[in-house]
């Protein structure tokens, strides 16, 4: 066995399963506070799970080291874990999430964007042919959904945000975004899910209604940075270099996002 593939067999990968509720409370899977010696910590939001995971082989041949990844929510778990002091080497998270932990000095400066991820609706229960496509449509269909399901702390939550508040419907819908049980739905009633598109698509329990229209729409954009206590930054710019780079643009489209775009 080469070094390198001796390398590969060391590495723990976390897999998340995917579920519509699975944003409200817990994410299993591997923890970067297990990491053995030698491993590199990646800490990413789980927007980002399925097309890390398909070119995670390929990341650790690029930077030669075994590499233990923590999927959760960029700006619930995540975020407080590394303000509780938890260190890592790179992180894939959301902008507000990493200018917060700049200020707090747990990140060094420099941020590089990795993928774009758009607002999808996700569809649960009996609603044939329901509308979506425009904001007036979807502010109805809103309204008559028997539950209407977000992350209170996801990567959507701009979005939702922006759709309550233009739309109006805030004090209207029937939210049940901190439910951690699915709804119960009877004939002919529905659930509306809004995550980003890459969450949905692989969710077998929804039916995917396309984008959030895009007057409505907050892209999700997804940030690389490194740890302020890195135990190799030199191994942390060559992952980001490696997820910058175009072995993961395939498994990005499929999973229905896009390239991160260059700095200016």
């Amino acid at each position: 066995m080469n070094q390198t593939a001796a390398l590969l067999g060391l590495g723990t990968v976390s897999l998340l399963l995917c579920a519509s509720a699975a944003y409200a409370q817990g994410f299993p899977g591997a923890k970067v506070a297990d990491a053995k010696p030698g491993d590199l910590r990646l800490i990413a939001t789980a927007a980002i799970r399925k097309p890390l995971d398909a070119v995670l082989a390929q990341a650790q041949q690029a930077v030669g080291r075994p590499i233990v990844v923590e999927y959760g929510s960029a700006r619930g778990n995540l975020k407080s874990e590394i303000l509780a002091g938890q260190d890592f080497e790179v992180a894939l998270l959301l902008p507000d999430v990493t200018d917060e932990l700049l200020q707090q000095d747990k990140i060094l400066s420099g941020n590089f964007e990795i993928a774009r991820d758009p607002v999808g609706i996700g569809l649960r229960g009996d609603a044939p042919n329901l509308d979506v496509s425009t904001p007036a449509a979807l502010k109805k269909a809103m309204l008559n959904a028997k539950s209407i399901k977000y992350a209170p702390t996801g990567a959507a939550l701009d979005t939702v945000k922006k759709i309550l508040t233009t739309l109006d419907i805030a004090e209207s819908i029937n939210d049940s975004s901190k439910l951690q049980q699915p709804v119960t739905l009877g004939p002919g009633e529905y659930e509306i899910n809004l995550y980003p598109i890459s969450e949905i698509i692989p969710n077998k329990a929804l039916t995917s209604l396309g984008l959030v229209t895009p007057s409505l729409q907050v892209p999700v954009i997804i940030m690389a940075v490194v740890g302020k206590h890195s135990h190799d930054v030199k191994a942390s710019r060559a992952l980001i270099k490696f997820l910058q780079g175009p072995a993961i643009d395939s498994a990005l489209t499929d999973d229905g996002m896009t390239k991160g775009r260059p700095k200016a």
